[in-house]
C-alpha cells in the first residue's frame, strides 16, 4: 500500500512534519532531563535530611544505656530505629577504641537481622555520630540508609516523561497531518499539476485558483517564469533561424541534424530542410579536405570545445570558401559524447584581403630593406662628419686657449704702460696746464682716454680670463684643486669680494641668512668662490634699488645657496638661455659694447660647467619687474678615497 503524501520524507509534507516531531521531542527530552535531575536532587537531598536527623535521634536516646551499659535498652533503640524501612544499617561502637558494640542491618528480603560486625552494603548513605553523656564520650552510631526507595521514585519520574514526550508528540502529529494536508500538501499538489500540464502546453496551460499566501505568490511566479520561458524560447527560435552566422548540430558520423537560414545559405542551399536532406557525410561532402575534420573532431573529443578552426568548405555549386568553425562537445548523463553544436562564419574576403595585406608586407619589407640600406650609408656618412665636427671643436676649444694665452702679454703691457703714462703726465705735465684753457682742456682729454685705456684693457683681461676658464673646462685641461672648505667662510669671502659693488650703490641693501651649523664642503674653493662672486655680481649689477639676499641651507645631502634681488627681472622665455655662452637677458643674444649693462655673456655659463662637474646643479627663476632668484644645489660628498686631496684634471 502506497503511504500518504505526507509520511514520505522526501515531500515538504514530510519533511516537515518529521523536522517538527524531531524538535518537539528534543524540547521535550531535555525539559524532562531537567524534571528527572531536579527531582533526583531533591529526593537525595531529602535523604540526606532524613538520615542526619536519624542519627542525631539515635546518638542522643543511646547515651543514657551505652554510660550505664543497659544491653536491653540499647538493642530495642536499635530494633525500633529498624522500622524504618529506609534505614539499611545502625551500628554501635566503643569509645575508647571504636570496637563494635552492637548493631542490625537488612538481609535479602529486607528484614531486621542483629550483626555482629560492620555491614557492607551497596547503594547507601552514611553518617556518624558521636555518642556523648553529659561531657564524656561514651561512643559513637553510624547509621546507613539505602537509595532503593529513591531510584523507585525516579524509575516512576522517568517513565512519566517518557509517556509524556509520546503523548504530546502524538498530539502534534496528528494536528500537523490535519494542518500539512490542506494547507501544504493539496496546494502543492495542485501546483505539480500545474507545472506538469506548463511542460506540456505552455503559456497556455490553467493557472490553478484558490491559492493564499506563499503558494499563491509561488504559482502567480511560476504563471510569470513560463511566460518568460515561452518568450524566452521565441527569442531563441528568431536568433537561430535569423542569425547571420551558420549554427548547426551534427552527429559523429556525418549527418546534419539541425541548421538555421544563413548556414543553409552559406553552403548553396535554398532552406535548412534542403540542406540536412542532401547532406549525409560531411566529410565528403561538405570539407574541401576530409582530413580537416578529422583533425577537428580529435581535437573536439580531447578539449571539449573548439574555437576558430580555420578550413574550406566546398558549396554546393562546388565553390570553395573559407570558413572559421567554433564547436562544442554535448554529452549525456553519462558522459558520452551525443552530437556536436556549434557556428559557422564566412571568412573568404578577410582570407583573401590577408593574403592581399601579405604581399604588400613582403614588397613593403624589401622596400625597408633598401631604404635601410641608404641610410645606414648616410648614417656612416653623418658619423664620419660628426667626428670632423669634434676634431674641430678640439682645435677651436684649443686655439681660444692659445689665442687667450698670447693675448693676455701685450695686454699685460698696454695696460702696465697706459698707467705709466697716465701717472708721468699727472705728475710732470699737467701742472703745466692750469692757466691755460687749451693746455687744460687737453689735458683732461688724455687724462679720459688713458682712463679709457685702463678700463678697456680691464674688461678686455676678464674676457680672455673668461675664455680661458671656458675654453680650459670644455677641453677637459682644468685643473680642479678639491680640498675641505668651510662653507660659512667661503660664504663671508664672497661677499667681500663684492661689497664694493654694494658701497657703490647705497640705495641697494645686502643682507645674508646662513644656517648655522653647515657641513664642510669637498670643492676647489677658488672655482666655489668664483661661481658665488658671479652670481652675487650679477645681483648687484642688475639691481638698481631695494636688497639682495644671500641664503644658505644643508638638507638631505645637498648645499642649497639661495641669491635673490629685487631688479627687473629675467623674460622667462631667457631663464634657461642666460646660462648660455655670450648671452644676456637685457641685450639678446649680441653684447654691446657701449650698452648700459657692460660684461662678457660668459659668467654664468663658466658657474654652470663648474657646478655641475661637482654633479650639481644652478638655475633661475624671475618674472619680469619682481626680481630674479638664482639657487645653487651641490652635494655634501666627501672626498673620493683615490684622489687624496690632489690636483684632479676634470
Amino acid at each position: 500500500m502506497k503511504l500518504p503524501r505526507y509520511f514520505q520524507t522526501r515531500s515538504v509534507g514530510g519533511a516537515v512534519l518529521m523536522t517538527l516531531v524531531c524538535v518537539n521531542t528534543l524540547l521535550l527530552a531535555v525539559f524532562g532531563c531537567i524534571d528527572y535531575y531536579g527531582e533526583r536532587q531533591r529526593l537525595e537531598d531529602e535523604l540526606r535530611y532524613d538520615l542526619r536527623v536519624v542519627a542525631e535521634q539515635l546518638s542522643a536516646n543511646m547515651a543514657e544505656p551505652l554510660w550505664f551499659l543497659e544491653s536491653g535498652n540499647l538493642a530495642r533503640l536499635l530494633d525500633a530505629a529498624m522500622k524504618n524501612d529506609r534505614l539499611a544499617a545502625v551500628v554501635v561502637y566503643e569509645a575508647d577504641d571504636g570496637d563494635f558494640l552492637a548493631g542490625r542491618s537488612r538481609d535479602r528480603g529486607w528484614r531486621n537481622s542483629a550483626v555482629t560486625a560492620r555491614p557492607a552494603l551497596d547503594n547507601v548513605i552514611i553518617d556518624s555520630r558521636p555518642i556523648y553523656f553529659g561531657d564524656a564520650l561514651v561512643g559513637a552510631v553510624e547509621v546507613q540508609m539505602t537509595r532503593r526507595y529513591m531510584d523507585d521514585a525516579l524509575k516512576q519520574t522517568l517513565w512519566r516523561v517518557i509517556l509524556r514526550i509520546l503523548a504530546l508528540n502524538a498530539a502534534l502529529a496528528a494536528a500537523l497531518v490535519l494542518v500539512l494536508r490542506r494547507q501544504i500538501i493539496r496546494p502543492l499538489a495542485r501546483l505539480e499539476r500545474y507545472a506538469a500540464e506548463a511542460a506540456r502546453r505552455g503559456e497556455t496551460a490553467v493557472r490553478p485558483e484558490g491559492l493564499r499566501g506563499e503558494l499563491g505568490s509561488l504559482s502567480a511566479a511560476m504563471q510569470d517564469m513560463v511566460r518568460q520561458l515561452t518568450a524566452a524560447q521565441d527569442k531563441y527560435r528568431d536568433i537561430f533561424e535569423n542569425a547571420t552566422e551558420g549554427i548547426f548540430q551534427t552527429t559523429f558520423d556525418g549527418r546534419l541534424l539541425a541548421a538555421n537560414a544563413a548556414l543553409a545559405r552559406m553552403i548553396g542551399y535554398a532552406t535548412p530542410q534542403e540542406a540536412m536532406a542532401s547532406i549525409t557525410d560531411l566529410s565528403r561532402e561538405l570539407y574541401q579536405d576530409p582530413n580537416d575534420r578529422a583533425r577537428l573532431l580529435e581535437q573536439l573529443l580531447a578539449e571539449g570545445a573548439v574555437a576558430g578552426f580555420q578550413t574550406r568548405f566546398m558549396r554546393r555549386d562546388k565553390q570553395t570558401i573559407w570558413v572559421l568553425v567554433n564547436i562544442r562537445l554535448v554529452r549525456d548523463a553519462d558522459g558520452q559524447p551525443l552530437y556536436n553544436e556549434g557556428t559557422v562564419v564566412d571568412v573568404t574576403a578577410r582570407v583573401r584581403a590577408e593574403r592581399r595585406l601579405e604581399i604588400l608586407n613582403r614588397h613593403l619589407r624589401e622596400a625597408v630593406k633598401e631604404r635601410t640600406g641608404r641610410l645606414a650609408v648616410k648614417a656612416a656618412e653623418l658619423e664620419a662628419a660628426n667626428e670632423r665636427l669634434q676634431e674641430l671643436d678640439r682645435l677651436k676649444s684649443g686655439f681660444l686657449a692659445t689665442v687667450s694665452h698670447d693675448l693676455r702679454t701685450p695686454l699685460t703691457s698696454i695696460m702696465g704702460f697706459a698707467k705709466l703714462i697716465s701717472r708721468d703726465f699727472n705728475k710732470f705735465f699737467a701742472p703745466f696746464a692750469p692757466g691755460h684753457e687749451r693746455l687744460t682742456r687737453q689735458a683732461e682729454r688724455i687724462t679720459a682716454n688713458l682712463g679709457i685705456i685702463e678700463n678697456e684693457g680691464e674688461r678686455l683681461t676678464r674676457l680672455i680670463n673668461d675664455f680661458l676658464d671656458l675654453s680650459k673646462i670644455e677641453s677637459g685641461r682644468a685643473q680642479w684643486r678639491d680640498a675641505e672648505v668651510d662653507v660659512s667662510a667661503a660664504l663671508s669671502r664672497a661677499a667681500n669680494a663684492v661689497s664694493a659693488d654694494f658701497a657703490a650703490k647705497p640705495e641697494v641693501r645686502f643682507t645674508m641668512a646662513l644656517e648655522g651649523g653647515l657641513p664642510p664642503l669637498f670643492i676647489d674653493p677658488d672655482r666655489l668662490t668664483q661661481v658665488l662672486v658671479n652670481l652675487l655680481g650679477n645681483a648687484a649689477k642688475f639691481t638698481d634699488q631695494g636688497e639682495v639676499k644671500l641664503a644658505a641651507s644643508a638638507a638631505d645631502g645637498l648645499l642649497r645657496v639661495v641669491v635673490t634681488d629685487t631688479g627687473h627681472g629675467i623674460p622667462r622665455e631667457s631663464l634657461e638661455k642666460i646660462f648660455d655662452k655670450f648671452h644676456q637677458a637685457q641685450l639678446g643674444d649680441t653684447v654691446e659694447e657701449h650698452g648700459r649693462r657692460q660684461g662678457t655673456g660668459l659668467g654664468l655659463a663658466i658657474c654652470r660647467q663648474i657646478v655641475e662637474h661637482y654633479k650639481g646643479r644652478v638655475w633661475a627663476e624671475s618674472e619680469l619687474g619682481r626680481g630674479s632668484t638664482f639657487i645653487l644645489e651641490l652635494p655634501l660628498a666627501g672626498p673620493p678615497a683615490a684622489e687624496d686631496g690632489q690636483d684632479q684634471p676634470a
